[in-house]
């Protein structure tokens, strides 16, 4: 038989509810994080069109971009690397290394634009793109994953843009659209 305490006794009842975070804490948590990977995707998306459009002055925004994507992946690489007890000078090393990379691909890419004349405006954009789609690629082997599928989503993005160059906004609409909706609703089901 079951044996129940009176209200009053001195048994303290241990629920474990204080050391277990709320389910709304850790979906808030997580949608911030793929609410800020969404962005990002986004402003690439706009970073094609400036490059389309104006070339020289895309330049300006690419370099923008890079402590834009760097400063999340340290964000949310350091957050990580600190529930695991790695050390933060490392990683702080290690993301400043990656993302100063990628600085330098972008010059170099819009060198071969400007002084040698060797790629045009829609070339310029792809492999821009292509260069900030491999670097937060590989941030996510790196350092956090969801950056592997932004990555991914860039990536195909120049894929697309390639081979569809006419249709390409009829494209990325769309499929941001439906990555939005499903994040929404696959948050909607937690």
């Amino acid at each position: 038989m079951t044996e129940f305490s009176a209200p009053n006794s001195e048994t303290p009842i241990n629920t474990n509810r204080d050391n277990i975070p709320s389910k709304s804490n850790i979906a808030k948590s997580v949608g911030q994080e793929e609410a800020i990977l969404i962005t990002l995707i986004v402003l690439s998306t706009v970073g094609i069109a400036i490059t389309n459009f104006s070339p020289f002055k895309s330049f300006y925004f690419w370099v923008a971009m890079v402590p834009v994507f760097g400063l999340t992946s340290l964000y949310i690489g350091w957050s990580k690397a600190r529930k695991r007890g790695e050390g933060i000078s490392r990683i702080i090393w290690v993301q400043l290394l990656h993302w100063i990379g990628l600085l330098a691909a972008i010059g170099l890419i819009y060198l071969l634009y400007s002084a040698t004349g060797r790629i045009d405006n829609n070339q310029l954009a792809l492999l821009t793109l292509l260069s900030l789609a491999l670097a937060t690629f590989l941030a996510g082997v790196h350092f956090e994953w969801r950056f592997m599928v932004v990555g991914v989503i860039l990536g195909a993005a120049v894929a697309g843009a390639a081979l569809i160059e006419q249709v390409i906004w009829m494209i990325i609409i769309p499929i941001a659209a439906i990555l939005i909706l499903a994040i929404f609703w696959w948050k909607r089901k937690t």
